[in-house]
């Protein structure tokens, strides 16, 4: 799936139905690739945002400290792959095993194909504009379902975000 985002409304939007599939549908890890300043956070900022409980989540990039936790409903584990080289660190690697807990990844291309969850969502952002964006979203595993189920409702609400 292919959706431009032209403004930040149009992240608000698609944030709102990706906030749905992973507090309703169990979407659990999403993958988030792309270049410096391709609103990565952003989309994520707007993410947990959405999600129950998000009054008391400060969403900051981790890109120092590697990893956030936000308080929200399910718990988030936000993290930066960009400094970490080839190492993920452990916590990482617990949440990701955890189903309790959703896991959102910047730099995933960090992220060692070996130690991907085997259902995940994977998001990458192009700049296409000085402040619009291009997201393609490929589903892995069980997330394929989720993919589908989110794209008919978005088509349907906002056909415009589609190219």
């Amino acid at each position: 799936m292919r959706c431009r985002l032209a403004e930040e409304k149009a992240t608000a939007i698609l944030a709102q139905y990706l906030a749905r599939a992973v507090e309703d549908c169990g979407l659990r890890v999403l993958l988030f690739t792309g270049p410096l300043g391709s609103g990565k956070t952003h989309c994520i900022r707007a993410i947990v945002q959405e999600l129950p409980g998000s009054a008391h989540a400060e969403v900051a990039s981790p890109s120092f400290s590697i990893c956030n936790r936000y308080p929200v409903t399910p718990p988030v584990l936000h993290c930066d792959l960009y400094r970490t080289g080839s190492s993920v660190p452990e916590e990482i690697l617990e949440a990701l095993e955890d189903p309790h807990c959703a896991v959102f990844v910047e730099w995933a291309e960090f992220l060692p194909e070996n130690l991907r969850p085997q259902a995940y969502l994977a998001l990458r952002l192009s700049v296409l504009g000085p402040s619009e964006r291009l997201v393609t979203m490929e589903a892995f595993g069980d997330a394929e379902k989720i993919l589908q189920s989110l794209t008919k409702k978005l088509a349907a609400d906002h056909p415009e975000l589609f190219i």
